[in-house]
């Protein structure tokens, strides 16, 4: 699959980054492939930067254009604003500076699928505005984590030993993560 989507990317030529641009926002609105496969690929092609760059910029348009189709799906569907629930209820009631934090914050967990971010965030009064920043500044860290990775990943024989330290570090915070987690439940 991914030797398949860098030859079909490579045949647009110039126009291959216009694709991949478009190619990673519409799987950002299906969220059907993990972002990390799509980043590789883009680092794989263009390099880390410009690479990690348009991995970025897709998955945070593709976000924003996931949120406007949820949410006006659901305001045209049921001729509502938001939902009943009570949960929705209390973050509508949050002020502005919290709702943006919690997307901020749900962004830099990399453990929530980017497709429930979208919909809860649509599902509530959040301001698009405010949505989309949030995504665009909790986006970074997991993207350049992926551009490093994959990066590494290439290049195993110079950065082999980086890698293997990223991932040691990477393991150890989510055993502490789980370890506390568990304390608390």
């Amino acid at each position: 699959m991914i030797q398949d989507l860098i030859q079909w990317l490579s045949s647009f030529g110039g126009w291959g980054i216009l694709a991949a641009l478009l190619f990673s926002i519409l799987l950002s609105i299906l969220g059907v492939v993990p972002g990390a496969v799509v980043t590789g690929v883009f680092v794989l092609l263009w390099g880390p930067l410009p690479g990690g760059t348009l991995a970025w910029l897709g998955e945070v348009l593709g976000s924003g254009i996931a949120f406007l189709l949820l949410r006006k799906g659901y305001r045209a569907s049921t001729g509502k604003e938001s939902p009943d629930w009570r949960w929705v209820h209390s973050l509508n009631k949050w002020p502005r500076s919290r709702q943006f934090f919690s997307v901020l914050t749900a962004r830099l967990l990399p453990f929530i699928p980017a497709g429930a971010i979208n919909l809860l965030g649509a599902l509530t009064r959040l301001r698009f505005r405010d949505y989309l920043l949030a995504t665009a500044l909790g986006k970074l860290p997991s993207t350049a984590l992926e551009v490093l990775i994959s990066h590494d990943l290439i290049h195993i024989r110079e950065q082999g030993f980086r890698l293997g330290l990223v991932l040691v570090a990477l393991i150890l915070i989510w055993w502490v993560w789980r370890k506390k987690t568990k304390g608390e439940g």
